[in-house]
Order: C-alpha cells, then structure tokens, then sequence
C-alpha cells in the first residue's frame, strides 16, 4: 500500500502546486489589471505615473526602467515646451507600445488563468478522493468500492502498465480483506497469491548431461495426465521410485515433469496478467485455486528431484579398480585414437577421471549410467568430455573411448563407443591388465606431453 499511497500524496502535492501557482497568477493579474486602468492617454499616466511605476516594478522590471526613462523625458520636454520635437513624440510612442505590450501579457495570463482554474476544477473531485483514501489507509478504515474502482480509472489514465495495474489493484483488495476481517473479528486468511504469481521465478533445471530416452518420455505424458487423480503423493512417488529403477531414467523423468508444470504455471500467470480476466472476480478466483494446486504439485516434483541428484555427491565407485582398454581389430588401443580429437584443454581432465576410476573416488555426479539401449555400460563426464566405461566386475573396467559431447551429437558418439567390441575371455583379463597398465602409460605420456600449459 505504501507504493499506491507515495502515488496518491504525489498527486495531491501536485495539486497543491497548481493551486499555489494560480494564486500566484490571480495576483500577477490583478496588477497588470491596476496599471492597464491607468493607461487611456499619456496624459492620465503621467498623472498616475507613481502607482504605475510602483506595480510595474513588481510585474516587468524592464518596462518599467524604460516607462521611467521615457516619462521623466516627457516631463522634462514639456517643462521646456518643446513638445513640437521628433523626441517627444517617438517618447510617447515607446510609451504607447510599453503598455500595448502590457495588454498582450494580461491577455495572455487571463487565458492561463482560466485554463488553470478549469483544470483545478476539474481534479478537485481526484484529490478530495486521494484525500479521503489516505486518511482511511491512516486509521485503518475499509477503502469503498468505488474508491477503489475510480483508482483503477486514474491506473489507466496515468498509464501504467498492466502488471503494476493488477498489482495495486491486488494491494487493494488485501487491505481492504484485512480491514474487513478485523472489524468482523474474523481469522486472518487473505493471501497474496496475485502477487505471488506475478513475481513467480523458479530455478532452471538443466538437462545437458541426460541421455533423452523417449520411452521416458511416453511415461512422463501418462503420468502427467493422471496427477489429478493422485491425493496422497508421497505414495505416488515411492511408486514411481520402484517403477523407474535407473538413476538416470528417474533424473529425466523428473526434469521433463518439471518442465511440464513450469508450463502450465506460467499458463496460468498469463492469464492473471491480462487485466480483462483479473478483474472478473469469479474467474480470478478459479485462477487462483488452480496455481495453488499446481504449484504445490511443483514443489513436490523438484523436492524429490533434489532429493535424487543430492546423491550424486556420494561415492559411487569406492574401491580402487584396474582397467583395460578396448582394442581393433589389429590389437591397438581405441583410446590412443580417440584422444587425438579431444581438444588440448580437456586433456588433463580426462587424466584425473581415469586416476579417479582407479582410485574408487569417483563420485555419482561424474560417473552415471545409460538408459537401457546401454544398460551395459556408464560413463564418467566432466563438462563436456565423455569416457565410456564396460563394468567386467566390481573392480575391473573396460574403457572403450573418449569423446566430446556436441550439442545434438551425444547419440552418435555413445553408439560408436559402445558399439565397439570389449574383451570376454575371463582367462586372459591378467594378459589384458598388463597391457592396460602399458596403454596407461602412452596416454599419460601423451597427454603431459599435449594438453594445454596450466591445464590441472
């Protein structure tokens, strides 16, 4: 309320000023009237030269010097009769001009003073609201309707935007719910839902590491279709939790519902900013009730999604592992290949993910599982880089490639590293580790020897 009050008391000063000026002006006016009264012949001004000098002197101080100038002349070419001169007469016909000058002021402020005086006239009514609004807002007095509604005029008129419109308008009505509900002694319950809905921000999920898995996607359409139908949530998401057993399904799942009710928020939000369906009360109310529902629906889906992705910090390989890499068809490590398309400044990164596959310290926000076209394999990210990883067991891993991650390109480079054939003969993995470990040490070689200065 204190916005729409600064409003008010702005225009009432305004007013003020305006009336003030006029005042001002009324006076100004009365004085050119006093000296143009005396100004029929220069007879009748050098006989009322005094009081002319004295009002001129208050309204125009050059006409006044030169009136001086060319009266005390006058006077002094008549004492001396030398009236018949050019002196003389051009003396009186600057005279004559001074107060024709003088008329045309007058004329000029007798229009702004009527102009004035209508517009005063026609904002009195205005202020003597505005007036009205202030003290009942100061003594806590119910604000009447059409109080209310002639503000929602002047709103329009002084051209403000929609949203600040709704919103006083908003600010309105909770005062006016407040004041009626003390006076009745009811309950406090008024909320500022309008408000709410028209500062609604909501944080960004991101979804760039998410392999997109349309299936999931089917499932989020049904579901999303039968939310009204679930009462007790907490039931409907340990459901959901045995119904989606992959981590990363469950992420994708989340983030496209969560998409799917951002949007029917903002649905919503647009129709309370247009004014036409505000001011239907009914409508507004049924508006409401709706964001109520649907916010508290999304609350509850990006609880549980963070809920989820808080795990991601947790270890997820702990104990240290060996590893091997997959090879061609002529015996050569694809990763030695690999590496050679991965830009310099990435280097060192994929370095610290395959020490931290062999040290166990991977955490589930670097390594993550496929969805089930790769059930079989996972994958540690950072950024952009991919490196695709086949579990042989709990401490052995294959790694078939590297990679980076294009926009769009995710699809084309996870089915060429998972396509590519990975050691299965259980009697040769300790031939294999020794190889592994002897890769190892040509990719170190390689990328201390290429990856960016200062790169960690």
């Amino acid at each position: 309320m204190e916005e729409i009050l600064q409003i008010l008391e702005y225009e009432i000063s305004v007013y003020q000023s305006k009336k003030e000026n006029l005042e001002n002006l009324k006076t100004t006016q009365d004085l050119y009237s006093e000296v143009l009264s005396h100004s029929n012949s220069i007879d009748e001004i050098l006989e009322n030269k005094e009081n002319i000098l004295i009002l001129l002197n208050f309204i125009d101080n050059n006409s006044y010097t030169m009136l001086l100038k060319k009266i005390t002349l006058i006077e002094t070419l008549r004492r001396k009769k030398l009236t018949e001169y050019k002196e003389y007469e051009s003396a009186v016909n600057i005279i004559n001009k001074i107060f024709s000058n003088l008329k045309i002021e007058y004329e000029k402020i007798n229009l702004q003073v009527s102009e004035e005086e209508k517009l005063i006239n026609n904002n009195q009514t205005r202020i003597s609201i505005f007036k009205n609004i202030i003290s009942r807002v100061k003594y806590n007095q119910f604000i009447p309707y059409k109080f209310v509604n002639y503000l929602n005029s002047f709103f329009e008129e002084k051209n403000l935007n929609i949203l600040k419109q709704i919103k006083y308008l908003e600010l309105l009505n909770i005062y006016n719910k407040t004041i009626y509900e003390k006076i009745h002694n009811m309950p406090n319950s008024y909320k500022n839902d309008v408000l709410d809905m028209l500062s609604f921000g909501f944080e960004k999920i991101e979804e760039n590491d998410i392999d997109y898995n349309s299936e999931i996607a089917k499932k989020v359409e049904l579901h999303y279709s039968l939310l009204d139908y679930y009462n007790d949530f907490d039931q409907y998401f340990n459901d959901l939790n045995q119904e989606i057993s992959d981590h990363n399904d469950l992420k994708l799942f989340y983030i496209l519902m969560i998409k799917k009710i951002q949007s029917e928020i903002m649905n919503l939000i647009s129709l309370i900013k247009d004014k036409d369906f505000y001011v239907d009360k009914t409508l507004k109310q049924e508006i409401i009730k709706d964001y109520q529902k649907v916010i508290t629906r999304y609350v509850n889906f990006r609880n549980q999604y963070f809920n989820i992705i808080k795990k991601d910090d947790d270890l997820a390989i702990k104990n240290e592992a060996k590893i091997i890499f997959a090879q061609d068809s002529n015996g050569k490590p694809y990763f030695l290949k690999d590496l050679k398309s991965v830009n310099k400044e990435y280097l060192g990164k994929v370095l610290e993910l395959i020490e931290s596959l062999k040290d166990g310290t991977l955490t589930n926000k670097i390594i993550e599982g496929f969805t089930s076209r790769y059930k079989d394999f996972r994958k540690l990210k950072y950024d952009q880089i991919r490196i695709v990883i086949h579990p042989i067991n709990h401490s052995l891993y294959c790694i078939m490639g590297v990679g980076v991650k294009k926009e769009n390109s995710g699809e084309a480079l996870y089915k060429t590293l998972c396509g590519r054939k990975y050691p299965t003969d259980g009697t040769k993995y300790e031939d294999y580790i020794k190889d592994g470990e002897q890769t190892l040490n040509c990719v170190v070689d390689y990328i201390n020897e290429n990856k960016r200065k200062g790169n960690r």
